[in-house]
């Protein structure tokens, strides 16, 4: 591995931050989570590995603010925590659309692929730190669906969790193998957009089961 020739100047902190960041934005997309580490990292962006403490304070703070950086439910969970939350009858519309969305950035983002790759395939209290965060992040907006479920027998926290691996392993057979799912090749547009509107569908439909649930005497 070359180290990469900056176009920073020297005494340019921001332009080191960035640098280093891209560094592992590239060993990452390229290379694979196993292949990070303090000597690369700094390596390839073409600093003194001190630079890593000077500006982060540690190496962990570096592949935290770069996975911030890159996580599409930040950005998400933010815009639900700063405006108003959704009404009770808006929120299958809402919570479609998040899915339908996170889906297709997934599938276009070979890099937010490794992340989340790494995050599954390695225990490490960062990664973990990460998730639990990402986790109280949501809760509220999976707050706002228990009322609807209440006494419905039906638990969506459980359905969103088999969505959300869904997506993740659906978009990672098509792209490592080229493969099809159940016949759905997601390679193909026609097919992409039938999975997205499958994502509203199953919504739609366990929003209204609990509906009628609840209306059985």
């Amino acid at each position: 591995m070359k180290a990469r020739k900056r176009p920073y100047k020297r005494r340019d902190p921001e332009g080191t931050k960035q640098a280093l960041l891209d560094a592992v934005s590239e060993i990452l997309t390229e290379q694979g989570h196993h292949s990070l580490g303090v000597n690369r990292v700094a390596l390839l962006a073409g600093v003194n590995k001190k630079m890593i403490y000077h500006y982060f304070s540690s190496y962990n703070n570096l592949l935290k603010n770069y996975i911030r950086g890159k996580d599409f439910w930040r950005p998400v969970l933010e815009r639900f925590g700063s405006g108003n939350p959704p009404k009770t009858p808006e929120l299958p519309a809402y919570i479609s659309h998040i899915f339908q969305e996170q889906f297709s950035c997934f599938y276009n983002n070979p890099e937010l692929q490794q992340m989340i790759l790494w995050q599954i395939c390695e225990s490490h209290p960062l990664l973990r730190e990460i998730s639990d965060e990402r986790e109280t992040h949501a809760d509220p907006i999976a707050r706002l669906t228990d009322v609807h479920f209440n006494g419905s027998g039906i638990n969506f926290r459980a359905v969103l969790a088999l969505m959300l691996g869904g997506i993740y392993y659906v978009v990672w057979h098509a792209n490592t193998n080229k493969s099809k799912i159940c016949g759905i090749d997601i390679n193909n547009e026609r097919d992409r957009l039938a999975l997205q509107k499958a994502i509203r569908q199953v919504i739609d439909a366990v929003w209204k089961a609990a509906e009628s649930d609840k209306e059985i005497p």
